[in-house]
């Protein structure tokens, strides 16, 4: 017969294969100056990021066409970004970049020149913080090391040696220049053997939610049936 240590470890692997999320939303998130007043910002709504502003009364469904401005790189003092090559930097700036892209287009035309109908979308990157591959996997399926993690978890909000990432963006109108939307969200990694060998799977994963997070919020708001929410 299987030992019951044999068991728990069989177990603990089909739990963290088939039920635990990629990635969640973090408890907090340090902002930087990017967005310039941060007095807007309230805590974020279901399906919202964890500090978010919208203007009220805003005709969303005008809204055809998006500029879709380059990511930056904006960091806040301790982050992982400072240690990371210039190299590093451009390829986490072409991930979300990508990710925004491949989000949007579906319910907008990208363009480069303001209008009437145009938003201007804007986004920084404040952090990231990789995961520690062995420590990571090693932590998702060994039963006490996973019990470990999910206390962690409880107490301050994140698992053990998993990646996280952290972003703030902005939403304005190309013509008049009115601020529409404001956020600043963080998350991390889920315990899950999907991913865990590649350090950088959880911001990819984040990234990747971020980006189609924002289009069901803008699809949502424009009253659209086809919306489709990050899951």
């Amino acid at each position: 017969m299987m030992s019951v240590s044999k068991y728990l470890a069989v177990f603990a692997i089909f739990l963290v294969v088939t039920g635990c999320a990629r990635t969640y939303q973090a408890r907090n998130v340090e902002t930087t100056d990017f967005l310039g007043d941060y007095s807007m910002l309230k805590e974020g709504n279901e399906d919202e990021a964890l500090l978010s502003y919208w203007k009220k009364g805003v005709n969303w469904a005008r809204y055809k066409k998006i500029i879709l401005e380059p990511v930056v790189i904006k960091k806040i003092p301790d982050s992982e970004l400072n240690e990371m090559t210039h190299a590093d930097n451009y390829r986490l700036k072409e991930l979300l970049d990508y990710r925004m892209q491949e989000a949007l287009k579906q319910g907008f035309r990208l363009v480069n020149k303001p209008g009437a109908d145009t938003l201007l979308v804007q986004f920084a990157i404040t952090d990231v913080e990789t995961s520690t591959v062995l420590l990571d996997m090693f932590s998702s399926v060994y039963p006490s090391a996973r019990t470990l993690s999910a206390l962690k978890h409880l107490v301050t909000g994140t698992e053990s040696f998993v990646g996280k990432a952290s972003i703030e963006g902005k939403i304005l109108d190309s013509a008049t220049g009115d601020l529409l939307m404001a956020s600043a969200d963080a998350r991390a990694g889920g315990k899950t053997l999907i991913g865990s060998t590649n350090e950088l799977d959880d911001i990819e994963e984040s990234y990747k939610y971020w980006a189609i997070q924002l289009s069901y919020q803008l699809c949502f708001r424009q009253g659209r049936l086809d919306c489709k929410k990050p899951e």
